[in-house]
């Protein structure tokens, strides 16, 4: 947990929201209830309070923190809250530029098991696949509806994962992978090719001999696929991506 202490805004003074800490309320065996918190995070002062503002207004439940760079998170007064999920404002910024991923793998760093959602004016997919591979949860254009973008949020918050349309459509008109690309948003290539052989019913050995890695390794890439994918079994993993692999072998008919 982080240490309660001043987060300075732009300006040197207090952010207003890193202020509004929500109050800390002992359980009848005296530990400290923890508060839900979303932390979001945007380097403009004016959306930032904007936004902000929004959310606080929006997100019931939720003590919103907001600041402007990922080192404020150590500092700010959020001690005793248990963080649902972080949302970065990217703005125009793609994410593949220097500055936002930067940006998303700090944040990564800091809080490792935390969802994180972005929030962009960009809606192409190229951008949208992007972010998936970056580990992020959540897409969040700023073209939606106010109310939508909540819900998406909230779903962010409780461990779902969303991606706009734009994104699920554009998956059907992509041509066949290449070798050095990831075959599904969000996993890495030597895992897209780990859920290729589970697809095929393989146990962990023959993928191993397949793939030339230790078994152990295997292991320790699945449980991280049945993680990203809120999977118990491996069976599951395998009826969940399903349908990239028929789109696959469509595009290899064809």
């Amino acid at each position: 947990m982080y240490e309660s202490s001043s987060a300075k805004s732009d300006n040197g003074t207090m952010d207003e929201a890193a202020r509004e800490e929500a109050p800390v309320r002992e359980t009848r065996n005296g530990a400290l209830e923890q508060s839900d918190t979303l932390i979001y995070l945007d380097p403009r002062a004016f959306t930032r309070d904007c936004i902000g503002r929004w959310l606080r207004s929006s997100l019931s439940g939720f003590t919103i923190c907001s600041l402007s760079s990922p080192e404020q998170i150590e500092t700010a007064p959020i001690a005793h809250h248990r963080i649902r999920a972080v949302i970065i404002n990217t703005g125009p910024e793609p994410m593949a530029s220097a500055e936002t991923a930067d940006l998303v793998s700090r944040v990564g760093e800091l809080l490792p098991e935390v969802p994180l959602a972005v929030l962009s004016d960009r809606e192409d997919p190229g951008n949208i696949r992007e972010a998936f591979s970056r580990g992020v949860r959540g897409y969040v254009p700023t073209s939606l509806a106010s109310q939508v973008a909540i819900e998406a949020l909230r779903l962010v918050c409780v461990g779902g994962t969303y991606a706009p349309a734009v994104a699920l459509l554009s998956q059907a008109e992509r041509p066949p992978v290449t070798e050095g690309e990831s075959l599904i948003a969000g996993f890495t290539q030597r895992q897209s090719q780990i859920l290729d052989c589970l697809q095929r019913g393989m146990a962990n050995k023959l993928i191993a001999y397949e793939l030339n890695m230790c078994e152990s390794t295997v292991k320790v890439h699945i449980r991280n696929i049945m993680k990203k994918l809120n999977a118990t079994n491996r069976t599951q993993v395998a009826y969940l991506t399903r349908g990239f692999f028929e789109s696959a072998a469509q595009y290899q008919r064809a």
